[in-house]
């Protein structure tokens, strides 16, 4: 499973960047740093993101990050594992890699998005240029309530192999959390973008209980 641990890593490293640039005052001429008031008539942010209404507090969830799936939630998405958190370059984290004697070829990994205070404004005011890296950025519906969308700052979510997919819901104007899978071998019943859309709407289910 070392690899796929590491895809995780890499789809963390991706997030370090965009979050980082968002989070340090520009140099003249640079890009404006992503502003989160002002909300405009359609519910939106000066950078596009929505608005988040009803701010979550998910202080307990960052303190354990693991607490935020179940040994039952992680079985019913498709490996069996015990989630190891850590203090990641973007904030608290949790991964889980399968430690069954036939590990399925899956790694799930959450990671609450500290060292920016842009909450999602930090990935819309960047859209353009991850697409233009060859990665993607793609609002979806919103996760119980809360706005997401698909991005990183590169594409493999149909690679024959290790394939991911990275998922940021906005809990706040001022943080979001990134959920990552990747599927060693993926297939119509194990694309990585279904996978962690289910993983996210049981995150946000549990961090409403705690909340």
């Amino acid at each position: 499973m070392r690899h796929h641990t590491l895809k995780i890593g890499f789809v963390a490293a991706a997030l370090i960047a965009v979050a980082t640039a968002c989070s340090t005052p520009p140099s003249v001429g640079g890009t404006p740093a992503p502003q989160t008031t002002g909300v405009n008539a359609e519910g939106k942010l000066p950078s596009g993101a929505p608005h988040v209404a009803k701010p979550l507090d998910v202080s307990r969830a960052q303190a354990t990050p693991c607490i935020t799936l179940t040994a039952a939630q992680i079985s019913a998405l498709g490996i069996v594992a015990t989630g190891k958190s850590s203090q990641s370059a973007v904030g608290p984290a949790c991964d889980w890699a399968d430690t069954s004697a036939t590990p399925s070829p899956m790694s799930i990994g959450i990671r609450f998005v500290t060292n920016s205070t842009g909450g999602l404004s930090s990935l819309y005011v960047q859209a353009e240029s991850l697409k233009k890296v060859g990665g993607y950025f793609e609002p979806i519906d919103p996760i119980q309530g809360y706005p997401a969308l698909l991005y990183s700052q590169y594409d493999d979510r149909k690679a024959r192999t290790n394939a991911g997919c990275n998922l940021g819901i906005g809990v706040s104007d001022t943080l979001q959390i990134a959920v990552g899978v990747v599927v060693g071998a993926p297939s119509s019943q194990s694309d990585p973008c279904t996978i962690d859309k289910k993983a996210a709407d049981m995150i946000m289910t549990n961090l409403k209980a705690g909340s």
